[in-house]
């Protein structure tokens, strides 16, 4: 996909909103769970500019509850070196 990038999932955030999902309670569509993740770009689409091969990164990718999830490039941000995925 053009604009999106492959990840390796290090470290996932759940918020209510993700129990809810997962317990069948939400109203409504919650969509996927999980959406804040840090993680590795693996590959990169034709058009990516931002991020690089390797490059630890964080940001927004709905249904990260998995080991490798795809995220758009304006979702995704370097993950400053000093920070662990701990």
């Amino acid at each position: 996909i053009p604009e999106f990038v492959a990840l390796r999932i290090r470290a996932i955030g759940l918020n209510f909103r993700d129990v809810l999902n997962v317990m069948g309670l939400y109203p409504g569509d919650p969509g996927p769970p999980g959406a804040d993740c840090a993680g590795t770009v693996l590959e990169l689409g034709d058009r990516v500019k931002t991020l690089r091969l390797a490059e630890d990164v964080m940001g927004e990718s709905p249904g990260c509850l998995s080991t490798y999830n795809t995220a758009h490039e304006a979702l995704m941000i370097q993950k400053p070196p000093t920070w662990s995925f701990e």
